[in-house]
């Protein structure tokens, strides 16, 4: 119940942590990132894709483009005699501007031919001569003409605190219309782009320039205002000044005639079918040449401006306009987008996959946008809300991972005061495997005992304290040396030690049988220099055996239902355990089995100890003890001892005796060679039986 209790604290605490992360993230998407320019782009860029892969309204069906192309303006593919048939075209041969009577012609064709309307996009300011002609057309078709006007940028500085001067707003000349102001065949040309890119993407159908309030303030209608007006559409007409977000039309398909074409009657009976084109059309009359500098830049590229507006005609007439979130529907977005932020990374605790959640959440929010944009016209945005999902994410992500390294180091920390460390890399690192590896598994393995030589008697003597501190001491040291060559500690037996090469984790037999040895001569040294020290400090020295064996053993976890651990059984075991064992009666620190002297003979210098059949055993074992690395000097005498050895196990006692006397001359602190003396000089006294192996049959543990 407590651990439980526990966990759900802290399952709380990180909620609450992960929480204020995901709200910061939140809070700069509510109130810092809506303002800054670069974030505003990048979300009229998103948009910007969203609308251009969508449907575009199609303007086949209700309009004709009649161009003011670089062909009408140079007329160079025509022929002389062409022009000369052409009155209109002889005013064009003259040069930009032209003259009104070209306009004149070029409207009482398009209008006589039975189209609905016809819009001029450009400003008939000043008088370019036949004014009279241009004029008479207008008074004859007044409910089919509609003329552009400009308003300056100028004009729409609120600075000028009221009128907008006649310099700010260029009308068509009085001499084509007398009041132009409130003449509802005048339309104002002018689209508001973006602050920030330049881009047109609304279209805005009346405007105060003056932006002062009062009531008797010049109010202007577009251009495409004032031709839904004029072709009974005035209903379609939004009634406010502001600005709209349209659909652009899909150009693809719309007729585009060149203006220079209208006056050629070949063209005129082909390509125009007489006219037939136009009828029941509204006509847009614009420049596209490049000399007359009227190419605007839209979300899809550079376009002439009568194109935009044709869309924002045929917008306003089929209600294609987008509508984007409100701020407050924004900061919702960003909250829910927070919000989900919150739960991935709540449940999802492996960073990777987190990570892929979210960005598949981002994803999802992406596609959810596009659908509602081209389905239901309504904008949301893009750029925040993945902005927030993509780094709370991140945040969360990166305080996810923190805290479990910590509460990892924590962990490792604490399981290594009980296990060996690679146990407990295993545990956390590789933790299926571990818990596989639990369920019971066969594999070779160097098991290690050690033992404290009369500690028994000696914590019988001494103070508890003492004896506590000191073994915790010794303990703390070897252990240490254990886990740096990779061992696992498998038990403490009071002041015995017993350890395992290739339990959990394996460099290989011949690896790990030699760390094992390495780190048993390094417990060997370790302890001169505590003995050392002890001494100094009045208490008694240590002296330890080391028995190691390599063979088959099963590691898994052992015990019952209240308590288990991970172990190692098997005859493996028990002979190491055995092999310790002897080392007091031959006098050695460190004894290894055969088995694993094969697996070091190249890397260390061994010295045969015995053949040994050990208690539980039927067949006997041989045992080496380790005098250093190859690399360091040994005793002359070991030569002489090994003659020895193997004259003894030949049954040759005299010549065996003769050489062990000169080792005991040699070493008279050596017990393996006295030993040996005696047993040849029993031999030579009363040989062996038949059979004699040279082994020695151990009679206890």
């Amino acid at each position: 119940m407590a651990t439980t209790t526990a966990a759900s604290k802290r399952s709380r605490r990180r909620l609450i942590e992960l929480a204020c992360i995901c709200l910061a993230v939140a809070q700069v998407g509510w109130f810092i990132l809506p303002y800054r320019p670069s974030v505003i782009r990048s979300e009229n860029t998103a948009q910007d894709w969203i609308i251009g892969h969508g449907p575009r309204q199609s303007l086949d069906k209700d309009f004709v483009f009649v161009a003011v192309d670089d062909l009408s303006m140079k007329l160079d593919q025509l022929w002389p005699e062409d022009i000369a048939a052409s009155p209109p075209l002889q005013s064009m041969q003259k040069g930009w501007p032209w003259t009104r009577d070209v306009f004149a012609a070029a409207l009482e064709k398009i209008l006589t031919a039975g189209a609905r309307a016809v819009v001029v996009d450009i400003v008939f300011d000043n008088d370019r001569g036949h004014e009279g002609d241009l004029k008479s057309v207008l008074d004859r078709y007044r409910s089919k003409i509609v003329l552009g006007a400009a308003i300056s940028e100028d004009a729409f500085n609120p600075s000028h605190f009221g009128s907008v001067t006649s310099e700010a707003v260029r009308t068509p000349s009085t001499s084509l219309l007398p009041t132009p102001q409130g003449d509802p065949r005048m339309g104002y040309v002018n689209f508001s782009s973006d602050i920030f890119d330049g881009i047109i993407r609304s279209a805005t159908y009346r405007s105060r320039p003056g932006h002062t309030g009062h009531k008797d303030e010049a109010s202007y209608q577009s251009l495409a205002a004032a031709t839904l007006r004029q072709i009974g559409r005035a209903d379609s007409v939004p009634d406010d000044e502001l600005e709209h977000l349209f659909r652009y039309g899909d150009y693809s398909n719309l007729k585009v005639v060149s203006f220079y074409s209208l006056f050629m009657p070949q063209d005129w009976k082909t390509a125009m079918r007489n006219g037939e084109i136009f009828r029941d059309k509204i006509v847009v009359i614009g420049p596209t040449a490049p000399i007359l500098h009227d190419i605007l830049p839209t979300p899809y590229g550079s376009m002439a401006g009568a194109n935009i507006h044709l869309s924002a005609i045929s917008a306003a007439m089929h209600g294609s306009f987008y509508f984007l979130a409100s701020p407050l529907v924004s900061k919702l977005i960003v909250l829910f987008a927070a919000v989900f932020t919150l739960l991935v990374t709540w449940k999802v605790r492996n960073p990777l996959f987190a990570l892929v959640v979210l960005v598949g959440i981002v994803a999802s929010y992406f596609v959810l946008v596009f659908v509602v944009a081209n389905h239901l016209d309504y904008l949301m945005p893009v750029v925040i809300p993945g902005w927030t999902v993509l780094l709370a994410g991140i945040g969360c992500t990166s305080w996810n991972f923190s805290q479990a390294r910590r509460e990892s180091g924590r962990m490792r920390s604490t399981l290594e005061r009980y296990v060996s460390r690679n146990v407990v890399r295993e545990i956390l690192d590789n933790r299926d495997d571990f818990l596989s590896a639990l369920g019971g598994t066969r594999r070779p393995m160097t098991v290690f005992f050690s033992d404290v030589r009369g500690f028994t008697s000696f914590a019988e003597k001494e103070d508890a304290h003492s004896v506590v501190g000191q073994l915790n001491e010794y303990l703390g040291e070897m252990v240490g040396i254990i886990f740096r060559y990779q061992g696992t500690v498998d038990k403490f037996m009071g002041d015995g030690i017993m350890a395992v090469w290739g339990n959990v984790v394996s460099e290989g037999a011949a690896k790990d049988a030699a760390n094992a040895v390495n780190a048993a001569l390094e417990m060997l040294e370790k302890l001169k220099h505590l003995n050392e020290g002890w001494q100094k400090r009045d208490l008694a020295p240590f002296a330890i055996g080391i028995g190691l064996h390599h063979g088959e053993a099963v590691f898994g976890n052992i015990g019952s239902a209240e308590k288990m651990e991970p172990t190692v059984i098997g005859d493996t075991v028990n002979l190491a355990s055995r092999v310790e064992g002897l080392t007091k009666k031959y006098g050695v620190t460190l004894c290894i089995t055969q088995p694993l002297a094969e697996l070091v003979t190249n890397v260390f210098s061994l010295r045969s100890v015995d053949l040994v059949q050990v208690v539980g055993k039927s067949r006997p074992v041989e045992i080496f003890t380790v005098l250093g690395k190859h690399d360091q000097p040994r005793p002359d005498w070991i030569k002489c001892y090994e003659s020895a050895i193997a004259d003894f196990r030949a049954r040759r006692f005299a010549e065996a005796a003769a050489s062990l006397r000169l080792c005991v001359e040699a070493a008279p602190e050596d017990k393996l060679s006295r030993i040996y003396l005696e047993r040849t000089t029993a031999f030579l006294a009363s040989p062996p039986p038949e059979g004699w192996n040279g082994a020695e049959i151990a009679t206890s543990k």
